[in-house]
């Protein structure tokens, strides 16, 4: 189901490794022709621009399907955090979020978003992927008159044209991609047409195969759960016993 983010975003809207051994060191070296979207961890800092609002969430993608989120997000007047994982694209569970609503869907909105918003970005500076950064590198690059998309199939967002992104890229000590991204678009205000507003984005890929951090066998209460492939618009208590093992072969069999 696609929605327009909820209140926190609309503000913000308007206007793998392979291991070998050298004779000397062993390295480790992403694959050629991997893409930044398929790092299997990644984690992801975002401030919004002197507004108050910022982010730290860190995603784990399973081979199968699967995507866990942890989060916390800061805004001027609260704290939210919590955990989501997503099973095959088509049911949202949820669980740490204090006084959350039935309708769990956007909490999902806004990591999806800025995780998209970071990959495409890392795409368009870097497009040869994370195999080339052997040595850190610097970007700079502008579009004056088209505007800058995402759609993850859960929400949608539009950066308005000219827009504009620097920062670098590198590999760390411990063998993960890194990034710093400052990313410029316009935000045209009734009283200032020419204004521009930032978000800054920092991160650490992880691209090797590793465990899930759940296994079949876990026990799924104490999770909400809402099936946002069948429209719901509200979470309900995981029923009782209910694995994960389970809820993967539901979701097969829809």
């Amino acid at each position: 189901m696609n929605r327009q983010p909820g209140l926190f975003f609309m503000y913000l809207f308007v206007g793998f490794v392979v291991l070998f051994t050298g004779s000397q060191t062993a390295l480790a070296q992403v694959k050629e022709g991997t893409l930044w979207r398929e790092a299997v961890i990644s984690e992801l800092d975002v401030d919004f621009g002197g507004t108050g609002f910022h982010a730290r969430w860190r995603f784990h993608r399973c081979g199968c399907g699967d995507l866990q989120v942890q989060v916390e997000q800061t805004a001027p007047d609260s704290v939210v955090t919590g955990e989501l994982l997503m099973v095959g694209g088509q049911a949202l569970l949820a669980r740490g979020f204090e006084q959350q609503d039935t309708d769990i869907e956007p909490l999902i909105q806004a990591p999806s978003l800025m995780l998209q918003l970071a990959y495409q970005l890392l795409s368009s500076v870097q497009p040869e992927g994370p195999s080339v950064l052997s040595e850190k590198q610097f970007w700079d690059e502008s579009e004056k008159t088209l505007d800058f998309k995402l759609n993850t199939g859960l929400a949608t967002g539009i950066f308005a044209a000219p827009w504009g992104v620097k920062g670098s890229g590198w590999t760390s000590d411990t063998d993960h991609q890194r990034f710093e991204l400052q990313f410029q678009f316009a935000n045209p205000m009734p009283d200032n047409p020419e204004a521009r507003d930032s978000i800054t984005l920092s991160g650490d890929l992880d691209f090797r195969k590793q465990a899930f951090p759940y296994d079949e066998s876990t026990d799924l209460g104490g999770w909400r759960i809402q099936w946002i492939s069948v429209n719901d618009l509200e979470s309900e208590p995981v029923p009782a016993g209910l694995t994960l093992k389970t809820l993967r072969q539901q979701v097969r069999d829809l």
